[in-house]
This record gives structure tokens, sequence and C-alpha cells, in this order.
């Protein structure tokens, strides 16, 4: 496998940085990158990118202000969501490279974030890649647009449950609230 271009030290130093500087939605998020943080392994074969659409599995992971879903893991055939999965997913997926990509609000003017960006260059014509970016980008913003509009049926039945006093289902679909 090629040397990576960008230190373990740095990339951790990075997420750090994110997980510090950026407001993350729950803790879906931080808990996905708190488990890259702890394998040196996994940092060794983690590449940032700023453009992912050409790479996979892609792990994307937003702060809140930027309308895209809080983590999103991405391969060539599964789209993963659930913290549990993405989980799995990295602790089962061997020596493969992984890429990741982070918005957050100023990410282009963010010289923490340019600093371990290691896009390497691609076989394709630019507007090629802006095309294929901007259907991932497309693609993140409808699975929010589907998370948004689970939340906001979640907290209805969670109204319609405090109404009626009933705990039971209350407690359970807090759970579920939290999970989104």
């Amino acid at each position: 496998m090629k040397q990576p271009l960008v230190s373990p030290l740095a990339k951790k130093a990075f997420i750090q940085w994110f997980l510090t500087n950026c407001e993350l939605r729950g803790e879906v998020p931080r808990r996905i990158l708190l488990a890259l943080l702890k394998e040196e392994s996994t940092l060794e074969r983690l590449r940032i990118v700023r453009q992912g659409s050409a790479f996979r599995p892609l792990l994307v992971v937003s702060s809140l202000g930027t309308g895209m879903p809080p983590a999103v893991l991405l391969t060539y055939n599964l789209v993963l969501t659930d913290p549990e999965d993405v989980l799995q997913y990295l602790t089962n997926m061997g020596d493969d490279c992984l890429y990741l990509t982070c918005y957050f609000p100023e990410r282009d003017r963010c010289p923490f974030f340019y600093d371990v960006l290691e896009d390497p260059p691609l076989p394709v014509e630019p507007e090629k890649v802006d095309s294929l970016q901007m259907d991932l980008e497309l693609k993140l913003v409808l699975i929010e647009a589907e998370n948004e509009e689970q939340r906001t049926k979640l907290l209805a039945q969670i109204d319609e449950a405090l109404a009626k006093k009933e705990k039971k289902t209350f407690l359970r679909l807090a759970r579920l609230l939290k999970s989104l």
C-alpha cells in the first residue's frame, strides 16, 4: 500500500480540532470519529479528501449549519447511517483505505482542513469530477431531508404520547429520536 502523504498524528490532530471546534448534531458523528482516533492502523489507512465523490468507502461527517447528514458511510453498494452499522463496517474493513470528508462552515477557508487533505489526482476530467461531486452532495442533502422528515414525525408522536401520558411510548420514541 502506498505510504500516506499526511501522518496519522496530523490526521488525529485535525479530527480532534474538528470535534472541538465544530458543533455536531448528536453523538453519532462524535462516536464514529472517536472510534477512528483509537485505532492507529485505521488512521494510517485514512485519507482525508475534499471531494469524495469518486472514492469508496467514503465516510462523510458534517457539523450543524451545513444541511448535510451528521454521519454517513457510503460504499459501492451500501449507505450506512446507523452508528453501530458504521462502526461494525469500520471494524471489519481490513486493510482497505477509508476516505473521510468533513462538511463544516468555512471549510473552504480552513487551514486545518487543507493541511491534511490527500486528494489524489483522478484520471477524469475536472468537469466530470465536479458533476460527480454535485451528485454526491445532492444525495447527502436528500438523506438529510429524509432524516428531518423522520424527526418531524417522531416529534409529533412524542407530543401525542405526552398528551396521552404514555410513558413507555414516550421513552421509546425519545430513544428513536436521539438515535437520529
